[in-house]
């Protein structure tokens, strides 16, 4: 069975009335970098506090710019200090969306809500 769509606008407009765009993705990284702190090895707090981020190609990105950040993502450092953050672990985005996946799509979802004018 096949099914035919057509859509009444181009598609880049219909991407654009959505509010799926750079500044969405931007909102999600910012949503995301909030969520995963608790998650981020913390000793001195360089690593969660020096995070970055940015829209890349439609997609929000968190960047951990410390030189260590990939020894601690990996686990290479398994002994993480939990004195400051309790949930702290490898992999922490992935630890994060396990407990906050709804809040995140849930606070991206209302973003584009409140920017396309809905309630």
């Amino acid at each position: 069975m096949a099914i035919n769509i057509k859509f009444n606008k181009p598609i880049n407009q219909i991407i654009r009335d959505s509010g799926i765009n750079s500044s969405t993705a931007l909102f999600a990284a910012g949503e995301a970098r909030r969520l995963m702190y608790g998650y981020v090895p913390m000793k001195t707090g360089a690593l969660s506090n020096t995070a970055q981020i940015f829209a890349e190609n439609g997609r929000g990105v968190v960047l951990y710019i410390q030189p260590y950040a990939s020894f601690c993502y990996y686990g290479e450092t398994r002994r993480f200090n939990r004195d400051k953050h309790e949930k702290a672990s490898a992999y922490w985005d992935k630890a994060m969306t396990l407990t906050h996946k709804g809040e995140l799509t849930g606070g991206v979802s209302n973003y584009i809500k409140n920017r396309n004018g809905r309630k």
